[in-house]
C-alpha cells in the first residue's frame, strides 16, 4: 500500500449521478440504465452506498443492494442456514471502484470496512457477498485479505465483450450469520445426536434396573 490519502466517506447523493456514470463507464464493462443511477442515490431502503470524497471529487465508491433472503435466488438462499432464511437480509456488493491515481492508497479497503461497520449495525443482515472474475487475481486477494471466503465457482457467469467468463462467489458473514452445515457436519451432528440418545437410554436402563433389583433383593446393591 502506498502513502495515505485524506478523504471522507459518505453515502452517494442525487447530485453525484453524473460523476457516478462517468466513473462506471471508465471502470466497468457493464452498462446500467439511467434509472439504476437514480435508484442507488435515492432508494436507501434497497441500496447501501458509500463514496470516498476528496474535496468535491468522488475518488472511490461502493454500491450494495440489500436483498431479503426469502426473495433471493436458490443459489443466494444457499449461502445462509435455513434457520436464518425467513426474515434475514443479504448484502450484495454490486460495484466497487477507485480512480486509478488513488489505487493502492487504502481507499477501497476503507470503503469495504466502513460498509461492514454499517451492516453490523443492521442486525437482520447476516452476510455480505459478491462475484468476482476468476481471472481477477488482484480482486480475489483483496477480498481474501478482508476475510471474505470463496463459497462457489460459477462457470460462464459473466458475458464480457461477447465472451463468457468464469466467476467466484465470495461471502463474509456478519451478525451471527452462518452457512448451512456441510455434509460432514451433518453426519457428525447425527452421530452426536445418536450417541446422546444412546447415553440417555443407557442411564435410564441403569437406573431402572438398579431400582428393580433393589426392590427384589430388599437391600442396596454394592458396586
Amino acid at each position: 500500500m502506498l502513502g495515505a490519502v485524506h478523504f471522507t466517506i459518505r453515502p452517494l447523493l442525487a447530485s453525484d449521478v453524473e460523476q457516478i456514470k462517468a466513473l462506471h463507464s471508465q471502470w466497468f464493462p457493464v452498462e446500467y440504465p439511467n434509472s439504476w443511477y437514480q435508484d442507488i442515490t435515492s432508494n436507501t431502503q434497497r441500496y447501501l452506498t458509500l463514496a470516498a470524497v476528496k474535496e468535491s471529487d468522488i475518488i472511490g465508491l461502493i454500491v450494495t443492494e440489500l436483498r431479503q433472503s426469502r426473495s433471493c435466488t436458490p443459489d443466494e438462499m444457499a449461502l445462509l442456514d435455513k434457520s436464518l432464511a425467513s426474515e434475514s437480509f443479504l448484502s450484495y456488493i454490486m460495484t466497487v471502484g477507485v480512480r486509478p491515481q488513488y489505487r493502492r492508497h487504502g481507499v477501497a479497503t476503507s470503503l469495504v470496512k466502513e460498509l461492514l461497520v454499517r451492516l453490523q449495525a443492521m442486525q437482520q443482515v447476516k452476510g455480505v457477498y459478491l462475484h468476482v472474475l476468476a481471472s481477477n487475481k488482484q480482486a480475489i486477494l483483496f477480498y481474501e485479505a478482508l476475510s471474505f471466503a470463496c463459497c462457489d465457482f460459477i462457470p460462464h457467469y459473466y458475458s464480457i465483450m461477447g465472451h463468457l467468463q468464469n466467476a467466484y462467489c465470495y461471502v463474509l458473514y456478519v451478525n451471527d450469520g452462518h452457512p448451512p452445515p456441510t455434509p460432514l457436519k451433518v453426519i457428525l451432528g447425527n452421530i452426536y445426536k445418536l450417541l446422546t440418545f444412546l447415553g440417555t437410554v443407557w442411564i435410564y436402563l441403569y437406573i431402572t434396573t438398579r431400582t428393580t433389583l433393589r426392590r427384589y433383593y430388599g437391600r442396596p446393591l454394592r458396586h
